[in-house]
């Protein structure tokens, strides 16, 4: 399912894409944040839960993107069918097609409730640097790639996942009522809707951010306050030491799920 708003004029590129590929798709309107009535928005958005959260208000896009996957949520729940969502910016690799979309959905849905393909805003001349400083801490391979536990998850995006329909339920459950959240707070929706958030690696999705303007990002930067470059530069020791503390745990888990998994194939042979 694509996720697009009707006057995006970015459809016929990604259909394009899916239709060489001979991949099966189908377009869901977004809801239009332009559309939204005088008082409407006090209805659907809860600004107070909101700004204790983020410090800051959520803009009206951000609202209509939450509702819109919402609406879509509801289709997955009621179809009892995993899908795989992507926003109509979404850049897919060619593992996209010839791996992720023939994987079983029962294989999937033993592992996790969400699975996402991609991160927003990651341009691919920095994705090493992504999988080096967060690894995934616990994961399985499949078809060469592997799916896991990050040690940190956060607003990554939503240009591409995977849903099951008992992951759309629990996302239902969790959000019902006015919006109180962003969209890709993973972690929201893990500790508050304890649903299972995994990730691929590597992402076959991207968003084009380089060379699509999106819609959301100009209200957005308006609301969030700047980033200060030299606060950056003074974090870095701390980030190196934490890549080699995740990389060192990590490394320890497989080790000991490795000699796990060893015994139990001794014990089968006895």
């Amino acid at each position: 399912m694509i996720v697009s708003l009707k006057r995006s004029g970015r459809r016929e590129r990604i259909a394009e894409a899916m239709s060489t590929h001979g991949a099966h798709f189908s377009f869901i309107d977004a809801i239009d944040a332009r559309c939204f009535g005088n008082g409407e928005l006090a209805r659907l958005y809860d600004d107070a839960a909101a700004r204790a959260r983020y410090g800051r208000s959520l803009s009206c896009g951000e609202v209509a993107c939450f509702l819109s996957h919402r609406r879509l949520w509801q289709d997955i729940a009621s179809g009892g069918r995993s899908t795989i969502v992507l926003e109509d910016d979404a850049l897919m690799d060619p593992a996209f097609f010839t791996k992720v979309l023939n994987w079983r959905e029962d294989m999937l849905a033993d592992m996790a409730d969400v699975v996402l393909l991609g991160q927003s805003k990651l341009s691919r001349s920095r994705e090493a640097r992504e999988y080096l400083y967060e690894p995934l801490k616990r994961s399985r391979q499949i078809d060469g790639m592997r799916i896991g536990t990050p040690f940190k998850q956060w607003t990554s995006g939503a240009v591409g996942y995977w849903i099951s329909p008992h992951g759309a339920m629990l996302a239902l459950a969790h959000t019902e009522g006015p919006v109180r959240a962003l969209l890709d707070d993973w972690p929201w929706h893990r500790d508050d809707g304890a649903m299972r958030i995994k990730e691929l690696r590597p992402y076959v999705v991207w968003e084009a951010f380089e060379s699509i303007a999106s819609d959301l990002e100009g209200e957005r930067s308006q609301l969030t306050p700047s980033r200060v470059r030299w606060r950056d530069c003074l974090l870095e020791p701390i980030r190196v030491g934490r890549l080699i503390a995740r990389w060192s745990v990590a490394a320890t888990i497989r080790a000991a799920e490795s000699i796990g998994s060893g015994g139990k194939k001794q014990d089968c042979t006895r």
